[in-house]
């Protein structure tokens, strides 16, 4: 079975990986190898294309075959690397923290362990009710998912 790391090494070796991150890799038990990939400034089709070659052209499908799929993670994927909250610095995002708690809010900074949201303006249920205004932190480890808030302008 084809290894994780030994994609990792092939990564690393890839020329254009510059700027290149990884946001997934998944090898299943029949050696289909999923990899999804990003860039700051977004990821094309061509660049996958490039990159699933390299990594073929590194793999020998005589020793062990395999199946390949490089893809840029979809609008509707979780974050999951940091790299992807800083690509998403001014938008807004939906975030579930591990205590089941859900927030809407704009993604302001992010720092080496937090994140900085300005959540939506919440509805009040009662005029003695406030609202509390402001910038919330939320570490990493507190995030159980985080999704970009699709909109259509």
């Amino acid at each position: 079975m084809i290894k994780k790391e030994q994609i990792q090494e092939i990564i690393r070796e890839y020329p254009q990986r510059e700027g290149l991150f990884i946001v997934d890799l998944r090898i299943s038990n029949s050696n289909k190898i999923s990899l999804f990939a990003d860039r700051m400034e977004g990821i094309t089709i061509q660049e996958c294309g490039k990159l699933s070659r390299f990594i073929e052209h590194h793999l020998d499908r005589e020793k062990e075959d395999f199946e390949l799929v490089v893809s840029s993670p979809g609008l509707d994927m979780p974050l999951q690397v940091k790299e992807q909250y800083l690509k998403n610095i001014g938008n807004r995002l939906k975030i579930r923290l591990n205590n089941h708690q859900e927030i809407k809010g704009k993604l302001i900074e992010v720092k080496k362990e937090t994140i900085i949201i300005e959540p939506d303006p919440k509805k009040k249920k009662k005029k003695t009710e406030k609202e509390e205004p402001g910038k919330k932190e939320y570490s990493f480890d507190d995030i159980q998912q985080a999704k970009l808030i699709i909109e259509f302008k």
